[in-house]
């Protein structure tokens, strides 16, 4: 099954969100995919990614990092469990996620987030049939 991430935008809160230089990580199966990073309290990315999952129990967790001179901060992670997401054959609006401070973990597993940020951010996630199917 084909799943499909666009990374919108985000809205930061706080003074420091002016300096801010951020990416977003999406993290699914064991596979790992990054934006471009973008400056300012409003970054747009308006980034499309596509993942092949063999499993709907499964989530994505959407990471959103500060670029450092030296290391990279994490602003906010986002869980988002695959059952919750729409099966659409076009792109919609998407919708704002709150980022969250704290992974949630269980047997070694992410399975949610917990301690609000301030920080949103702007996703479109759906399902779309192989090519060749409706």
């Amino acid at each position: 099954m084909c799943f499909f991430v666009t990374v919108k935008k985000a809205r930061y809160v706080g003074i420091q969100g002016t300096q801010f230089n951020t990416y977003v990580t999406l993290k699914l199966q064991n596979v790992k995919s990054t934006t471009v990073t973008v400056k300012g309290p409003t970054p747009c990315w308006e980034q499309d990614f596509l993942f092949e999952i063999n499993d709907i129990n499964l989530g994505l967790l959407v990471e959103v990092w500060n670029k450092g001179v030296i290391w990279d901060r994490a602003l906010g992670y986002h869980y988002l469990p695959l059952t919750s997401v729409a099966y659409d054959e076009q792109e919609c609006g998407g919708r704002w996620v709150e980022l969250e401070a704290q992974l949630m973990m269980r047997g070694g597993a992410v399975v949610g987030t917990t301690g609000p940020t301030g920080h949103a951010l702007l996703l479109d996630c759906r399902f779309e049939p192989p090519f060749g199917e409706s």
